[in-house]
């Protein structure tokens, strides 16, 4: 378990875009404070699908299948996240058990064959 002073904080302000559609994943974020937009383009308009909160973790999709990423995501109000390198999934997903690993694989694939519709 990581120390207080150990984790990396990233504060973002009201409608400032964390990462958008198509970036590559480099980094995944959980939120500390705050809410998160998930926001897609369908027909010339942006769709918020999902607004995320406190505990919630974004960005792993595109970390665990090393594809673009399938959404963008804006902050709403002030927000602060833990965010976690792509080498610190990968460490965590090389560490963990065959199953699980294959299960969140195969998890994240299958979420984004659903979405991307």
């Amino acid at each position: 378990m990581r120390a207080d002073d150990e984790w990396n904080f990233r504060d973002f302000e009201d409608g400032e875009v964390i990462f958008n559609v198509g970036d590559p994943g480099d980094e995944a974020y959980v939120i500390r404070t705050g809410s998160v937009d998930i926001v897609i383009e369908k027909d010339g308009n942006q769709d918020v699908v999902e607004t995320l909160a406190q505990g919630d973790f974004l960005g792993e999709m595109a970390l665990v299948d090393e594809e673009p990423r399938s959404a963008s995501a804006i902050a709403r109000g002030t927000v602060s996240c833990a965010v976690f390198s792509k080498e610190e999934i990968d460490r965590s997903l090389e560490n963990s058990d065959l199953l699980t690993y294959a299960l969140v694989k195969l998890l994240t694939k299958r979420l984004r064959k659903a979405t991307a519709s």
